[in-house]
């Protein structure tokens, strides 16, 4: 997940230390299903290409690790004995010493190769790489928020399609996924492939996560009980823009994508994601949520406020776990260069 990966220190009191790696259920989830589609391209590469050809692979924001290993293990499985050489790509920020330690312990006879700058840049030579897979990552605004956010939204999503603002978070959004597909079509070579998740709206352009409107509600009673600042109630929100199928596959179809990708397959589907929390479900559940929201919620809130905003998503899931379902929309694509 794009800069889902630092954690938030804060308060020792009010806050705890969240670890990625062990609150990334859900994240961990979409690599399992996304590794479906990683195995069968990469078996079809292994068929294609030299035996005594090195591959190279590329996985585009890949935090600490923890949701790695699956996609890592099916490249594996499908690619036998060839000679592996994997670049790991995430946010210089990123805790590499936790990622070295998660894929070198599971896999040490892969060459692992560490690249610390956004995906949004060249990160490999010209045609150098022959598979690229990305999970959970496209969501994230490259540059942050392009603007504020009205009232007591958290995400772009919760604003009408007529905002303004809303439609500043679109065009931010749809810039960044025509760039990526630009990027990675330099890197990967001709018939190689781009295997990605990403987390999605709904058809209408909506979050199907339950948590998102119940963090939203937190938001509303913080504003109501004068908790916020009104120019904190601007700059509290997550840089994230969900898109519909609209937005992805419009993409997709444009003459200049489409001269440089194939759309081989595409699923788009509600991630079931909530048997992933099974003990202490209210209480991993935020857990999942702070692990990938307070490095950017304190940017704004202090340690107090935070820990407030805590406690109120606690008391509005008090006995109703469903208040947290995290049950979202997923689009898997495979893309083959040409």
């Amino acid at each position: 997940m794009h800069n889902s990966s630092q954690d938030s220190p804060g308060n020792a009191q009010n806050l705890r230390m969240i670890d990625y790696n062990q609150h990334s259920e859900v994240q961990a989830l979409a690599a399992k299903e996304l590794s479906k589609l990683i195995g069968k391209y990469a078996a079809k590469l292994a068929e294609e290409l030299p035996s005594n050809e090195t591959i190279q692979i590329c996985e585009y924001g890949c935090a600490t690790g923890g949701s790695s290993i699956a996609p890592i293990r099916a490249i594996k499985d499908a690619m036998g004995r060839r000679k592996l050489v994997l670049l790991m790509n995430d946010l210089p920020m990123n805790d590499w010493k936790n990622l070295k330690k998660t894929v070198e312990a599971e896999f040490p006879d892969i060459n692992f190769k560490y690249i610390a700058k956004s995906m949004y840049t060249p990160i490999t030579d010209n045609a150098s790489t022959h598979l690229g897979y990305s999970c959970f990552a496209q969501h994230w605004l490259d540059n942050g928020a392009p603007t504020g956010l009205p009232g007591d939204a958290l995400w772009s999503n919760q604003l009408p399609k007529t905002s303004l603002e809303r439609q500043a978070w679109e065009t931010a959004s749809r810039k960044d996924w025509e760039r990526k597909l630009l990027l990675r079509a330099n890197e990967i070579v001709s018939g190689g492939r781009l295997i990605i998740h990403i987390h999605s709206a709904t058809n209408s352009g909506a979050l199907s996560e339950i948590f998102a409107a119940t963090l939203q509600t937190a938001k509303r009673l913080m504003i109501a009980k004068g908790e916020l600042s009104d120019e904190q109630v601007d700059a509290m929100h997550i840089p994230q823009h969900c898109k519909s199928p609209a937005e992805i596959f419009n993409r997709l179809c444009t003459h200049q994508i489409s001269s440089l990708w194939q759309l081989e397959e595409a699923h788009y589907y509600q991630l079931s994601c909530d048997h992933v929390f099974q003990h202490n479900r209210v209480e991993r559940q935020i857990d999942f949520l702070k692990s990938f929201m307070n490095s950017t919620l304190m940017a704004t809130l202090n340690a107090d406020q935070l820990a407030r905003f805590w406690e109120h998503v606690s008391e509005l899931a008090h006995d109703n776990d469903a208040a947290l379902s995290s049950n979202g929309m997923s689009t898997f694509l495979s893309l083959k260069r040409l």
